[in-house]
């Protein structure tokens, strides 16, 4: 009978209380040449041995030997595991589905993006009136429309009795839609939740089933399925963005766990945390307030046009015991100093013609340890939130009266890689050159195109859509990237770009604006004030 006591003797394969550092220590043992007795094991135990190792370990060891390639490659289990790791996805699902189910999904759903070229669009009548996508998270997007009242007052009937008519007061309506998919069995599902009338910025997070919007110099933190107060809210549901008498407008909300950061006056950019209810940092300074977003919950990434560079900064640095301090207190401290990576963009005469770097918004949820009452059916599977793309747009203006435009694609992973690189070996310019890091960009081929309203939300996950899209051909291209582990173990694949072909029967293709999410690409035309969806299609996977 097999004993693991006299395994663990026999291989001197210890087996520590920290089963983290034993996925390690069982591959290095593999690969070892004194390590003969790991292929008599029971396949099970094998199997349950590599569960543990990471990506790269498993793929190692499928080459060391014949005999665990078959095992390896004959365990559901681990092709399960690979299969997600190869795609950047994770699987947190509380759903009951068997292993082989999963796969056969996953496969699928990968296969309909490798030929989203020869999707066909279907029509989402739902969406006309309402308008462009306020914020987009998962497989969650939502939309908003004012609802206009008079008065309440007396009015006079026909026979000269006087009645109180009652008229419901305006109010923001909030659109929240879930994109179906059949190959993650995801069913489609919409409600509507009333807002102020007043209410101004909204973001959201479908993981945490997560609503925040602004109103009153306050933030209101809800929840997406239901609109009332979010559980997880240590106050009323609401707290003061600011202290005293300050009052500053706030711009372009972005949440990320427990942080929402916004751009507040010109070049700042503040972060609170929202379920304490308390302003963690308003020193990132010297940004448009625009273009920035969060790479991690504890790094922000943001754009300085005219010095050609993108910043990362660490929130870290400034200690939530600063928050016990006063205002002034607090203005008075040394800023964080954050990392400049430089772009090599060709020089410009900025007298004359100007040059600005927008990051793309990505809508991968910050958070997917455990599945979300507002995505439904607690879908096998979901994008990685560790395998995102950055994407920076690079525009040039005027050129012959339009401007040229390119996009450079780079994984998150490696600006946070360079960023704790650089703090530890105590770097005190904490600049990097493009040299430096530039073998790990993507650039897009440049274009010239006339003005054009810009759509904010073209990324998810590893994918990017253009935009705006081809002017002569209707199309709109998509860039589809594997993640970098997978690059580095060498199994194939780097990047891939397809042409998707809006709907013939519309003229004016090239005003159509695009959004990307977890399921479907969503592409749409406004009315002719730009405030309404007048026509909407999407191709669904």
């Amino acid at each position: 009978m097999f004993s693991l006591t006299a395994f663990r003797a026999s291989t001197m394969l210890f087996y520590p209380e920290d089963i983290s550092t034993s996925a390690t220590a069982c591959c290095k043992l593999i690969e070892s040449s004194t390590s003969p007795h790991l292929i008599i094991l029971p396949e099970e135990i094998i199997v349950k041995i590599f569960e543990w190792c990471d990506f790269k370990e498993v793929l190692a060891c499928r080459l060391t030997c014949r005999a665990l390639k078959q095992v390896i490659s004959g365990s559901i289990t681990l092709r399960y595991k690979l299969a997600l790791s190869e795609n950047g996805m994770c699987d947190v699902t509380s759903r009951v589905l068997s292993t082989a189910e999963k796969l056969e999904m996953l496969t699928a759903h990968v296969a309909a993006w490798q030929n989203l070229h020869s999707s066909q669009p279907e029509k989402v009548g739902l969406l006309v009136g309402w308008s462009a996508p306020r914020a987009v998270s998962g497989s969650i997007l939502v939309f908003s429309k004012d609802v206009h009242a008079t008065s309440d007052g007396h009015i006079r009937s026909r026979h000269g009795e006087h009645r109180l008519e009652v008229r419901p007061k305006p109010r923001l309506d909030l659109l929240v839609f879930r994109v179906p998919s059949a190959l993650r069995r995801v069913e489609a599902a919409h409600w509507v939740l009333d807002l102020p009338a007043d209410a101004g910025g909204v973001c959201i997070d479908a993981s945490q089933d997560l609503l925040i919007y602004v109103l009153d110099s306050k933030f209101y933190a809800c929840t997406l399925s239901t609109g009332t107060v979010h559980p997880l809210a240590e106050h009323d549901g609401f707290f003061n963005m600011w202290h005293g008498t300050r009052r500053f407008d706030v711009f372009n909300l972005r949440v990320w766990g427990d942080y929402v950061a916004a751009g507040t006056r010109v070049y700042f950019i503040s972060v609170w945390n929202w379920k304490k209810g308390y302003i963690v940092s308003d020193q990132i300074s010297e940004v448009n307030f625009s273009s920035f977003d969060f790479l991690d919950e504890h790094h922000i990434l943001y754009s300085v046009s005219k010095e050609d560079s993108i910043y990362v900064c660490d929130l870290r640095s400034c200690a939530e015991h600063q928050q016990q301090q006063s205002q002034m207190e607090r203005g008075t401290e040394k800023e964080a100093e954050p990392l400049r990576f430089q772009l090599a963009l060709p020089p410009i005469n900025r007298a004359t013609t100007s040059r600005y770097i927008q990051l793309r918004r990505n809508a991968l949820p910050a958070v997917r340890e455990h599945p979300s009452v507002v995505e439904g059916n607690s879908p096998p599977f979901h994008a990685d939130p560790r395998e995102r793309l950055i994407v920076l747009r690079v525009v040039t203006s005027p050129v012959e009266h339009g401007e040229e435009q390119f996009e450079l694609h780079v994984p998150a992973r490696i600006l946070l890689e360079h960023f704790t690189a650089a703090q530890q070996a105590g770097n005190k310019d904490m600049v990097l050159p493009w040299s430096a890091w530039h073998d790990a960009v993507r650039a897009t081929p440049p274009r010239k195109v006339p003005y054009a309203v810009q759509a904010q939300m073209v990324a998810y996950g590893m994918r990017a859509v253009s935009h705006p899209p081809n002017w002569d051909e209707g199309t709109l291209y998509v860039d589809s990237y594997f993640p970098q582990k997978r690059r580095e173990a060498g199994t194939g694949g780097g990047e891939t770009r397809q042409a998707v072909r809006l709907p013939n029967e519309l003229p004016g293709k090239a005003d159509f604006l695009s959004v990307l999410c977890e399921d479907a690409l969503l592409c749409y035309k406004l009315d002719s004030s730009m405030s309404k969806i007048a026509h909407a299609y999407w191709y669904l996977f």
